[in-house]
């Protein structure tokens, strides 16, 4: 797969996500077999959703950079978030007694991404030259 691809895959999702979010919250909870939310976890959940809708735009539009190393950057951030939000939602999922069955979806879109987006990391030649091992002269 292609920076493009996958660029443009966790813009979609994010897209999907993130209108849901903002415009149904409680659309989500139900699918997912949670509570409804309410003030404070509404407010919480459409703020969210904005921010996915934001990567959505970021993603989208790094995915027309001809070359990979003009979004390393983005590359990065992606990583970092999707990273984190695969160790929480795992986490959850195992520790807590609550959590739906269906919270698995979410571990494996992190696990999916972070996967992806790490060897585009890895793929990129200023990460590529951020980790390579140091040579004697």
């Amino acid at each position: 797969m292609n920076h493009r691809s996958i660029l443009k895959s966790a813009a979609v999702v994010s897209a999907l996500y993130g209108i849901i979010l903002v415009f149904a919250p409680n659309t989500l909870m139900s699918m997912y077999g949670s509570q409804a939310v309410e003030a404070s976890g509404m407010y919480f959940a459409m703020l969210s959703g904005a921010m996915l809708l934001g990567w959505a735009v970021m993603n989208w539009a790094a995915s027309n950079a001809p070359d990979i190393v003009e979004i390393h950057y983005v590359l990065l951030g992606n990583l970092a978030s999707l990273a984190l939000s695969f160790v929480v939602t795992l986490v959850r999922q195992l520790t807590h007694a609550g959590a739906p069955d269906s919270g698995w979806i979410n571990v494996g879109i992190f696990l999916v991404f972070s996967a992806l987006f790490g060897y585009l990391y890895k793929a990129s030649p200023a990460g590529y030259r951020l980790h390579a091992r140091s040579r004697p002269a």
